[in-house]
């Protein structure tokens, strides 16, 4: 009889639903891929095409800010192919992720990151901050590494400017690295007269 009582009030606090939908014993062996091995995937994807970069806003932006956390994950894993880690880098000027630039920024910034990530993120910087980043890319001109004053000096020349046309003639004369130095000339003939 108790029972019954038990089966009853049961019945009549959650409906027959309640009873019949009783939760498995045990857990799924098997859960289904969470999304984020679906984006992850479709990082990879992106990342392998040749023309995955600029202009290259309609292939990331429907990703989402989520992307930025799966670039972040490539670009610093020692393991992966160093051409990846790069193009992760630069990828991340395309997210649409309002802490990007900052990312960029602060690897950019990093001394102890290898110089082609630098290189990387002072190009993505550039292209995800456009002018704004003049400020943060000047210093960087006179980097103890040639791989990030050349791309520094390129990523200038494309954004242009008085400001940034005097800073890269000051330059010239105390450069020592031909290649740094054919990346300063070559800036200045991005900027229009």
């Amino acid at each position: 009889m108790k029972r019954g009582a038990v089966v009853l009030s049961a019945v009549l606090l959650f409906g027959h639903g309640g009873l019949l939908q009783a939760a498995p014993a045990e857990p799924p062996s098997k859960p289904a891929s969470p999304p984020a091995q679906e984006l992850r995937a479709q990082v990879l994807s992106l990342l392998e095409q040749a023309d995955a970069f600029p202009p290259y806003g309609t292939r990331w932006q429907p990703l989402g800010p989520a992307a930025l956390g799966v670039l972040e994950e490539l670009a610093s894993n020692p393991k992966a192919p160093a051409p990846q880690r790069v193009r992760a880098v630069t990828s991340m000027a395309a997210v649409d992720h309002p802490q990007a630039a900052d990312y960029l920024r602060t690897l950019l910034e990093d001394t102890h990151t290898q110089p082609p990530l630098r290189a990387s993120a002072a190009t993505a910087l550039s292209l995800r901050a456009g002018s704004d980043a003049i400020p943060t890319l000047l210093p960087f001109l006179q980097d103890r590494d040639e791989h990030v004053r050349v791309a520094v000096a390129r990523a200038l020349g494309r954004l242009g400017g008085a400001q940034v046309q005097q800073a890269l003639e000051e330059r010239i004369p105390d450069e020592a690295d031909p290649l740094v130095r054919e990346a300063l000339q070559q800036g200045l003939t991005f900027i229009e007269p």
